[in-house]
């Protein structure tokens, strides 16, 4: 069985993982939330980058999330769209031409993920692209992941979720499949990649391990 039977789909984060944009958000972020009046540490930012804001900051209003909310997007957009892809996943992506591919992403499909691929020819690798605006819960919730399986049409087996956070990782184990770690091994999951480059040899390693024991 070779590594594209196997491997049924691979699921891929985006900010950190395809393009990495950690920068740009954290800058544009604590600018943002600095213009409404609310100045963030280093903690706190980090923490506004993963979590719901409301449980970062409990008074911050509903129209004041929504007003900082369109602030950071116009305010990330081109600089976000103009960062060039992680070097190496091109290659990957042929490599795995026959695999169904989707991003299951908490930034904005339709304001920036769409048009970042569109803009760096990537989109037709990508059957599904599941944002922060298709689910009502976010990563590590399991639910972005499930609704990226059922509108591949495909079940858990032989999936994998790349990511290279936690939230990642969490979300992937939440939801029955396995899940590689991309870049520090503390993220945990099933497997860590130091690089884009290792992420093949990885996958059918695995895969050829898993096809001896079945025997």
């Amino acid at each position: 069985m070779g590594v594209r039977e196997a491997v049924n789909a691979l699921l891929f984060d985006f900010d950190g993982t395809i393009v990495d944009t950690a920068q740009i958000w954290s800058q544009t972020t604590r600018t943002c939330f600095a213009a409404r009046g609310f100045d963030l540490d280093d903690g706190m930012l980090r923490r506004i980058l993963v979590s719901p804001w409301c449980d970062v900051i409990p008074t911050l209003s509903e129209s004041d999330a929504t007003a900082i909310e369109q602030d950071i997007v116009d305010s990330v957009r081109e600089a976000y769209l103009e960062c060039p892809p992680v070097a190496g996943f091109t290659a990957f992506f042929e490599q795995f031409a026959g695999t169904p591919k989707a991003i299951v992403t908490s930034s904005y499909r339709e304001q920036l993920v769409a048009p970042y691929l569109r803009r760096h020819s990537l989109d037709h690798y990508f059957a599904v692209v599941v944002g922060s605006e298709d689910t009502e819960h976010l990563k590590p919730s399991p639910e972005p992941v499930l609704l990226a399986l059922r509108l591949l049409d495909v079940g858990r087996s032989g999936v994998w979720m790349i990511g290279d956070s936690p939230a990642d990782v969490e979300a992937a184990r939440s939801a029955g499949i396995r899940s590689v770690g991309l870049g520090d091994p503390a993220i945990g999951g099933d497997l860590v990649a130091d690089s884009v480059q290792t992420l093949a040899t990885l996958l059918r390693t695995t895969v050829a391990e898993d096809e001896h024991r079945a025997r």
